[in-house]
C-alpha cells in the first residue's frame, strides 16, 4: 500500500468514523438523544493547479443518516489536510507542528472573536502528533468558493477582492486591538513563528533563496530598467539581500504601532473566491482567505507586500497599483472606524493613506525576496519540489537561474523597479529598510 493509499485508509477507517462517534461530525437539528450513523465515506486526493503546497489535501464527502429514521440524511463535504510521509528532520524543518497550531489558534481563537466564522471554512478537528498532523475543515468548494483560474498575475477584479477582504480583516484586528487590549495580546501571545522562528537546516534552500536576488539583479541589469536605476542602488539592494533568511526574520519582528495579526501567507494560492454575478459568471464577486498556517504578528505590510511580490503582475501595478492599494486601505479603515465607532479624519496619523504607503516602501524587498525564489515554482511547476533535496547544488543554482524562463525575468526586473522609485518617492535609502 503506498501512502496516498494510506492516507485514504485512514480517513475512511479512522479519522472520520471517529469524528462521527464523538459527534464533532453529526447531523444538523437532530436529536441528541439519537444515534448518527455513519453511511459512507468516500475520499479523493485534491490534485494541485499548480501551485506548491506543504500538506497533502483530500476531498472528503461523507453520508450521515439516523439510527431512528431513515428519512433523516445529510452530506457533509470536508477537506482533510495530512502532513506528507516524512522524516523527523523534515518534519521539524518544515515546522509542521508550528503550522497546524497557529491555524487551530485561528479557527478557535482568532475568528470566533473578529465575529465572520461564516465567511471562513468551519473547523470541525486538528491533532499534532510527531511526524503527523491533521486538520479536516468545510469544502468551500461546495458553497460556490473557488480559486482563481490564473496562477500568477491576477487580473484587476481578483486583485482589488482580495486587497479589501485583506483590509476587512487587518480592520477588524485593530479594531480588536484598539477595544480588548487584554484579549488582543492574549491572541497574539499564542503565536509561534512557523516560518523564521528557526534556523533555516535546509542547505539547499538557503541557497534557492540567495540565488533568487542575483537572478532579479542580473536580469534587472539586462532590462530596459537598467537605465532608469542607478547602479549604486542595485549595488545596495544586492548587499540588503545577501542573506535573504536573516533579512527577513527581522522584517517579521513586530513594530508599533502599526503592527497587527496577519495571515503570514497572502496570495493567490491561500484566496478564494466566489462568481455570483448570474450575467457575468466568470467575474468574481467575493474573496475568502484561508490556510491561517503562518500567523504572526507584524507589520500588514507583511501580508500587502506578499501578495502584491507573488500574484500580482507588473501589467497590473503598472497601471493600477495607486487603486489597488487605495481600495486596501480605505476597506481597513473603514472596519476599523465601524468597529470602534470613529470617524476616519480623527484617527491617529498612523492609520493614513501616507503612513501606510510609506510602511509598504519599507517592506516591499521583503515581499520581493520572497518572489524571487517562490515565483519560479509557480511559472514552471515541479512535480516533486521535495526530489530538489538530491539535486547536486549546481544544478540547483542553475535551475533557480532559469525556472520560469523570460516571463519571470522580465517581472522580477520590474519588481526592482518598483521598489527603486517607491524608495526615491519616499526618500528612504534601501539598507534601511530593516
Amino acid at each position: 500500500m503506498n501512502d496516498m493509499s494510506k492516507s485514504i485508509n485512514y480517513i475512511q477507517t479512522k479519522l472520520i468514523p471517529d469524528l462521527v462517534e464523538k459527534r464533532k461530525l453529526t447531523i444538523n437539528g437532530i436529536d441528541p438523544d439519537d444515534t448518527v450513523v455513519l453511511d459512507g465515506v468516500e475520499v479523493k486526493p485534491l490534485q494541485s493547479d499548480g501551485t506548491f503546497m506543504l500538506t497533502v489535501l483530500y476531498k472528503v464527502k461523507v453520508q450521515l443518516g439516523s439510527a431512528r429514521s431513515e428519512n433523516i440524511k445529510q452530506e457533509s463535504n470536508l477537506v482533510v489536510k495530512i502532513t506528507p510521509p516524512c522524516t523527523e528532520e523534515i518534519y521539524a524543518g518544515c515546522q509542521f507542528d508550528t503550522l497546524f497550531e497557529n491555524e487551530t489558534t485561528a479557527y478557535n481563537v482568532i475568528i470566533p472573536s473578529l465575529g465572520r466564522s461564516d465567511m471562513y471554512p468551519k473547523y470541525f478537528y486538528s491533532h499534532r502528533k510527531p511526524c503527523d498532523a491533521v486538520m479536516v475543515l468545510s469544502d468551500y468548494s461546495t458553497e460556490g468558493w473557488r480559486m482563481a483560474p490564473m496562477v500568477v498575475n491576477l487580473p484587476l477584479d481578483y486583485c482589488l477582492l482580495a486587497v479589501r477582504e485583506l483590509g476587512r480583516f487587518h480592520g477588524e484586528c485593530y479594531g480588536l486591538k484598539e477595544q480588548q487590549r487584554d484579549l488582543f495580546e492574549s491572541i497574539t501571545g499564542k503565536f509561534k513563528e512557523a516560518r523564521y522562528g528557526a534556523d533555516i537546516g535546509d542547505l539547499k534552500w538557503l541557497e534557492i533563496m540567495k540565488t533568487g536576488p542575483v537572478r532579479a539583479l542580473k536580469a534587472t541589469r539586462e532590462s530596459i530598467f537598467n537605465e532608469l536605476i542607478p547602479d549604486e542602488f542595485l549595488q545596495k539592494l544586492a548587499k540588503l539581500a545577501e542573506d535573504p533568511w536573516e533579512y527577513s526574520k527581522k522584517r517579521v519582528v513586530p513594530e508599533e504601532p502599526l503592527a497587527v495579526i496577519c495571515h503570514g501567507d497572502y496570495l493567490r494560492n491561500n484566496i478564494a473566491f466566489k462568481f455570483d454575478d448570474e450575467e457575468t459568471p466568470d467575474k468574481p464577486t467575493h474573496a475568502m482567505m484561508f490556510d491561517f498556517q503562518t500567523l504572526r504578528y507584524a507589520s500588514p505590510m507583511i501580508d500587502l507586500c506578499t501578495f502584491m511580490a507573488n500574484s500580482t503582475g507588473y501589467d497590473v501595478r503598472q497601471k493600477h497599483f495607486e487603486t489597488v492599494f487605495k481600495a486596501y486601505h480605505d476597506e481597513l479603515v473603514q472596519t476599523l472606524c465601524s468597529i470602534i465607532k470613529a470617524n476616519p479624519n480623527d484617527l491617529p496619523q498612523h492609520y493614513s493613506y501616507e503612513s501606510f504607503l510609506r510602511e509598504f516602501t519599507r517592506y516591499y524587498i521583503y515581499g520581493f525576496l520572497i518572489a524571487s525564489s517562490f515565483l519560479a515554482v509557480l511559472y514552471e511547476p515541479m512535480e516533486n519540489a521535495f526530489a530538489i533535496e538530491q539535486w547536486p547544488l549546481e544544478d540547483i543554482i542553475e535551475d533557480a537561474m532559469k525556472r520560469g524562463g523570460s516571463k519571470l525575468d522580465r517581472e522580477l526586473a520590474a519588481m526592482v523597479y518598483e521598489i527603486y522609485k517607491l524608495h526615491t518617492r519616499f526618500g528612504i535609502d534601501p539598507s534601511a529598510s530593516i
